[in-house]
Order: C-alpha cells, then structure tokens, then sequence
C-alpha cells in the first residue's frame, strides 16, 4: 500500500488556486494569510464586477465570495458564475455575517455550494476546503 500513500502525497502537492470574493481588505488578507500557509494559492478581489472578469481569466479550483458588496452582490455574482459551463463544477462559498435560514436558502438557489458565517476561524474554512477541492 506505499505507492497508494506516495500518489496522494503528489495529488497533494498540486497547487490548487482559491478566488476570495470580499469588499473587505481585511477578509481578504486573512483568508491568503490562512491559505497559503497550507499551500494554496489566492487571489483576493475588492472590487466584485472586476472578479467577474479576473475570475474567467484565473479559473480557480474554489471561489469564495461574499453576499454583501457594492455594484454586484454575492448572489448576483454567483449567479452569474453559475450561467457559464466554466463555473457549473467550481464549488462557490458563501462568506456572510448573514446567518439566517432565507439567505442560506436564496444563496443555494443561486448555486451557492455552501455558506460559512462570518467570522469564521482557520480551521472552519481549512475543512471546506477539503471537503470541496480535494474530493473532486
């Protein structure tokens, strides 16, 4: 069973590329911060409709974004994402300080693959995204 642990050693080893979606300086820096520690490569965008285009251009293995920017809303955006067959696979989460029940439901009726309150620790987000990137 060695050559089994060494093939997932080098799938592991993969670069896998996150977008942070965030009109907040701060979320964005923590979650790069957060995420490169652990080999990740990120891109946090301020600007939402300027993640729409740098989005295509990157295409990432996982999109954060959260719901409440100015211009272009979290659910617009992924809305958006989800009309291109680039994007219909990409897990795409939600950052919110939202917690109630409609915005989770109009955030999965977007196509939203989940929702992660803020604020949220390293470790809450480390296991998204584990459950989201690695089990493609």
């Amino acid at each position: 069973d060695t050559p089994a642990i060494e093939e997932q050693w080098e799938l592991k080893k993969v670069t896998r590329s996150v977008v942070c979606v965030d009109d907040d300086l701060a979320v964005g820096k923590a979650v790069e911060y957060t995420l490169e520690a652990k080999g990740y490569k990120v891109t946090a965008i301020q600007k939402p409709l300027k993640a729409l285009s740098e989005v295509f251009q990157l295409q990432p293995d996982l999109i954060l974004c959260d719901l409440v920017m100015p211009d272009l809303d979290g659910y617009e955006l992924c809305g958006m994402l989800r009309q291109s067959t680039a994007f219909r696979q990409t897990p795409i989460i939600m950052l919110t300080g939202k917690d109630g029940f409609i915005d989770r439901v109009r955030a999965r009726m977007v196509g939203a693959t989940d929702y992660l309150t803020k604020p949220f620790g390293d470790h809450e987000l480390l296991m998204l995204l584990e459950k989201y990137i690695w089990s493609r």
